[in-house]
C-alpha cells in the first residue's frame, strides 16, 4: 500500500498524505504549485472530457489513485473559478423604524411648512385676493376708489379704465380710457415758491397734446370758462391729428391755485365727440381741490438783477435765472447792457429758443435823434441783420399783447412790435420800446423767436414794469 497519493505531475516526485485528501474537493500540490481536483472514480471514465458549450476544454489528464480510487483532473482555471464564486457579504437587513435624527429633521420640515401656510394665509391671501378684486375692476371697466392726494381728491369714473402706460406716454399723472375710446387725463405740479406764468401754464398744456397730436394741431381759449372742484379753471378746444391721419379734438381745462397748476386733458375721436361730452362733465366733477392745502400761502418773488442807467437816472430789474448777462464789449452798438433769455425748462417749444434783449441809453441832446424814430430801419443796424430783397422788417400787431403802464407819470413810454422776415416767412419778433424822462430815452430792443414769442412778451413785460425813476 502506498504511503500517499504520488503528484500527478509526472515532473514531480511530491507524495500527498492520505489524511491531507480526505473530504477535499481540490488540493494544491506545496512542490510544483499546481492544483488539481479530486473525485470519485466513474464507472466508465472517458479518455478525454466531454466539451460543454460556453466552458473551455479541460486540460490535462486524469488519474486513478491506487488504492483509494481516488481520480486526480488537473485543472489550470481552478484557482479563478473558486475566487469567482466567493460568497458576497450578504446586506444588512434596513431598519423599518425612522433613527433619532430623522425624526428631529422631520420634525423641523413640518414646523417650517407649517408656519409657511400660516404666514400664506395670514398674508398672502388677503393681498391674493386684493389684486384678483383690483384686476376683476380694472377689467370690468376701472378703479372708482378715492384718490386722496397732497392738493386734492379724486374719483374717478368706474366704467373708464386706468393705463398708466398712457400716462407715461403723454407725461400725465393719470390716465383713463372710456370705452368710446375716449381719454381722460390729468396732471398737475408744485411750482413751490411761485406762481407759474400764463405762458409756462399754456404750454404744458400745448406739449402733451403734441406728443398724442404731432399733426395739424390748433386749438382756441373760449372765454366763458368753467368751474371744476369748485375753482375757476380756464377751457380751451382743440384739434389735431394723429400718427395715423385720425382726427382727434377735445376739451383742456387749466388752473393754478396757490402756485399749484392744474390740467386736465380730454381727447376722443372725432366721430364720437357727441358721445362722450356729458361723460366727461360728470368725470370732472369727481375732482375736488384742497384750497387749504397751502395755508397762509404767498408767492415768493423772484430773484432779480437792478440794472442802474446811471446817465438817465432810470433802473429796471432783471430775473436772474431767465436773463443772462453779456459783456457788452463784444457788440459795437454801443449797449449799456444785453442780456440773452433761456428758458429754464428747456422743453418743448422752448428748446433753444433763445431771446436777446439790448438796451441802449441815449442822453439829450443826441445828434441821431431822428434816426431811431425810423424804427424799421435802425432795426436792421440794431440785430446785425442784412436788409436783402429778401428780407424786410414790418409792424406787428398782436392784440393778445399789452403791455402794462408804468406806475411813475414821469416816464413817458411808446412801444412797437415788429415781423422780421424772410421770403415772408416770420422768422422772429423784434420789440422796440422807447422809455423817455427829462434826462433822455432808454431803449429797449428785444429779439424773439417767434415760436415762443408768447412766453418771452411776458418775460419782458416784467423787465418793462419794474422801469422806475432813481432817487
Amino acid at each position: 500500500m502506498a504511503p500517499g497519493y504520488p503528484c500527478p505531475n509526472k515532473s514531480c516526485n511530491y507524495m500527498f498524505p492520505i489524511e491531507a485528501m480526505q473530504g477535499l474537493q481540490s488540493i494544491t500540490c506545496p512542490n510544483c504549485k499546481k492544483s488539481f481536483a479530486v473525485r470519485k472514480p466513474s464507472k466508465n471514465i472517458p479518455t478525454s472530457p466531454t466539451k460543454s458549450p460556453g466552458v473551455k476544454p479541460v486540460m490535462g489528464r486524469d488519474e486513478v489513485g491506487e488504492n483509494q480510487g481516488v481520480v486526480f483532473e488537473t485543472n489550470p482555471e481552478i484557482k479563478s473559478t473558486i475566487s469567482n464564486t466567493k460568497k458576497l457579504p450578504s446586506k444588512k437587513k434596513k431598519n423599518d423604524g425612522l433613527t433619532l435624527s430623522q425624526v428631529f429633521f422631520l420634525g423641523i420640515g413640518m414646523f417650517f411648512i407649517s408656519v409657511s401656510f400660516a404666514a400664506f394665509y395670514i398674508i398672502g391671501l388677503p393681498l391674493l385676493k386684493k389684486e384678483i378684486i383690483n384686476e376683476t375692476k380694472q377689467q370690468a371697466g376701472g378703479n372708482a376708489e378715492l384718490i386722496d392726494a397732497d392738493f386734492f381728491t379724486f374719483k374717478p369714473l368706474n366704467f373708464y379704465t386706468k393705463d398708466q402706460k398712457v400716462a407715461q406716454t403723454l407725461q400725465t399723472k393719470f390716465a383713463y380710457i372710456g370705452k368710446e375710446k375716449d381719454l381722460w387725463l390729468m396732471y398737475y405740479k408744485d411750482f413751490k415758491t411761485r406762481n407759474p406764468t400764463n405762458t409756462e401754464m399754456h404750454q404744458e398744456m400745448i406739449s402733451r397734446l403734441k406728443l398724442f397730436l404731432p399733426k395739424n394741431l390748433e386749438w382756441e381759449e373760449k372765454p366763458e370758462g368753467i368751474e371744476i372742484g369748485k375753482v375757476p379753471f380756464k377751457k380751451f378746444i382743440f384739434e389735431g391729428t394723429k400718427e395715423d391721419s385720425s382726427t382727434w379734438v377735445g376739451d383742456c381745462y387749466s388752473s393754478n391755485i396757490n402756485g399749484v397748476f392744474f390740467l386736465i386733458i380730454c381727447i376722443v375721436p372725432i366721430d364720437n365727440k357727441d358721445l362722450v361730452q356729458e361723460t366727461w362733465e360728470k368725470f370732472n366733477q369727481g375732482l375736488t381741490i384742497k384750497l387749504n392745502a397751502k395755508i397762509d400761502w404767498k408767492p415768493t418773488p423772484r430773484k432779480t438783477r437792478l440794472v442802474n442807467i446811471e446817465k438817465l437816472k432810470m433802473s429796471f430789474a432783471v430775473p436772474e435765472l431767465v436773463w443772462l448777462p453779456q459783456d457788452v464789449k463784444d457788440y459795437d452798438t454801443n449797449p449799456e447792457s444785453v442780456f440773452i433769455g433761456k428758458n429754464s425748462s428747456d422743453l418743448g417749444d422752448f428748446l433753444n429758443q433763445k431771446a436777446k434783449l439790448q438796451v441802449f441809453a441815449l442822453p439829450k441832446p443826441i445828434k441821431d435823434e431822428k434816426a431811431w424814430d425810423m424804427a424799421e430801419e435802425k432795426l436792421f443796424e440794431l440785430i446785425k441783420e442784412e436788409k436783402t430783397a429778401d428780407t424786410k422788417i414790418e409792424k406787428f400787431a398782436d392784440t393778445k399783447q399789452i403791455f402794462a403802464e408804468l406806475n411813475n407819470k414821469n416816464i413817458n413810454a411808446k412801444v412797437e412790435s415788429f415781423a422780421f422776415k424772410v421770403d415772408e416767412q416770420v422768422q422772429k419778433m423784434i420789440f422796440f420800446g422807447k422809455y423817455s424822462n427829462t434826462n433822455g430815452i432808454l431803449v429797449f430792443v428785444c429779439e424773439i423767436p417767434f415760436k415762443t414769442k408768447d412766453y418771452w412778451f411776458e418775460e419782458l413785460n416784467d423787465i418793462l414794469k419794474s422801469i422806475t425813476i432813481m432817487e
